[in-house]
């Protein structure tokens, strides 16, 4: 399978909900990190989904979006939100990258984590998502 993470984030930009450079450069989201500036900024990670099964086409994998905003908690979580809001029941898109989203379902709503070491508020969703890599 392509790469997952640039495949979401490069979606997502595309529907100007982020900034995404895969360099990692610029821009405000990250890939599997969360570096201390910008002070707005976005993280996307993948975490274990279990075992995959061998029978189906699809892969479950399961997505953390981490967002940070400032000291006021709502500025994280509007950007939660509406991360949220686009992932959440997005089915049969093909990403950017070449990966089939064949369905994406959140865990449940945002939530907080509270402020960092900064005090820059940041809150947290997971999806539970069906992959499939492009076929050769």
């Amino acid at each position: 399978m392509a790469d997952l993470l640039d495949g979401l984030a490069r979606y997502l930009a595309e529907q100007k909900l982020l900034d995404y450079d895969p360099t990692g450069r610029r821009g405000d989201t990250f890939i599997e990190a969360m570096p201390p500036q910008p002070d707005l900024a976005v993280s996307l990670a993948l975490y274990d989904a279990g075992a995959p099964d061998a029978r189906d086409d699809a892969e479950q994998r399961r997505l953390q979006v981490r967002t940070r905003g400032t000291a006021d908690p709502r500025v994280s979580r509007a950007r939660a939100e509406v991360l949220y809001r686009a992932l959440h029941g997005a089915a049969g898109l093909e990403l950017p990258d070449g990966t089939w989203l064949v369905l994406a379902a959140a865990r449940a709503t945002p939530a907080p984590l509270g402020p960092d070491s900064n005090g820059r508020h940041e809150h947290v969703v997971n999806f539970d998502l069906d992959v499939a890599g492009p076929t050769t």
